[in-house]
């Protein structure tokens, strides 16, 4: 059963926030949890920014660590620090839990049996001020909560889960994702992401994940199998554009306005467009050697 810390009335809870350079978004991320969780851990990437300025204002314990990427180090922290809360969150630094997703947790949590050790809620994106609630990318089921030493981070390039060997329990409040930078930024860091992506697909074709904790939540199998078994069998170059119409038309992403509009050609189209073009220079460059 989950305990209650005494001195703020929060839950037994650790947790951990990645960051580099979040000084838009760190102190709207902790007034979201801090008095919902015992304590909060930050794992930093060398910020160069107020980031941990602002975070040290809210007593949070620090910890730098070079990064790679999300799951290693995610993992890096799950290894190196000692939790002695009874579950850990994780949540991104330009994330925020609503009032109504902690108002839940708080509610069902110390109704879990054994069997579970973990739950899930819904990650809303917010781009141009606009939820997005269509159109296939979001809401989206991930699994942020688990049990102290029952869970560990999908080493993966990109799209990285917390895995569990027992049940998940799924909530039905949100988490919202909303990065306050402007669209030339979001275009660099996908850029990035682009690169990591094409990492993975390429890691993927040749690996295969041999890991021990095989319990992704159902939406999650689902998605990674249309990925890999029908996404990534289409045409190179013609996918990003059939994705793009699969998103707005059958899954009702025109719906959400001109943001959706706007999001899912970044998303869907531009975004998978840059995947498919580093995809396709590895491979190249792979041939000529």
């Amino acid at each position: 059963m989950l305990k209650k810390n005494k001195e703020n009335n929060s839950l037994d809870i650790t947790a951990i926030i990645l960051t580099y350079n979040e000084e838009k978004h760190i102190k709207r991320c902790i007034l979201s949890i801090k008095k919902f969780v015992k304590k909060i851990i930050i794992i930093d990437s060398f910020s160069t920014d107020k980031t941990i300025e602002i975070a040290k204002k809210f007593k949070v314990k620090v910890y730098k660590h070079k990064f790679i990427n999300q799951a290693k180090q995610i993992n890096w922290a799950l290894r190196k620090i000692k939790f002695q809360t009874s579950w850990i969150l994780r949540i991104d630094a330009d994330e925020y839990l609503t009032k109504e997703l902690r108002k839940e947790v708080t509610t069902y949590i110390n109704t879990l049996n054994s069997n579970y050790d973990g739950i899930s809620f819904n990650r809303v994106i917010k781009f141009l001020n606009k939820e997005i609630h269509y159109g296939g990318t979001s809401p989206h089921k991930t699994l942020r909560i688990w049990k102290n030493k029952k869970g560990r981070c999908e080493d993966v390039w990109m799209d990285e889960q917390i895995i569990v060997k027992g049940k998940v329990f799924h909530l039905n409040q949100n988490l919202i994702d909303e990065n306050l930078n402007d669209l030339k930024w979001w275009k660099l860091k996908h850029r990035n992401y682009a690169k990591r992506e094409a990492i993975s697909f390429l890691y993927n074709k040749k690996n295969k994940n041999k890991s021990k904790f095989k319990k992704k939540l159902k939406n999650v199998r689902k998605r990674k199998y249309l990925k890999e078994k029908i996404y990534y069998k289409l045409p190179i170059f013609l996918r990003p554009l059939l994705f793009f119409l699969y998103s707005l038309i059958f899954k009702l992403g025109i719906i959400t306005g001109w943001q959706g509009l706007v999001f899912y050609y970044y998303q869907t189209l531009w975004f998978r467009l840059l995947v498919d073009i580093n995809i396709f220079k590895s491979s190249w460059l792979f041939i000529k050697k």
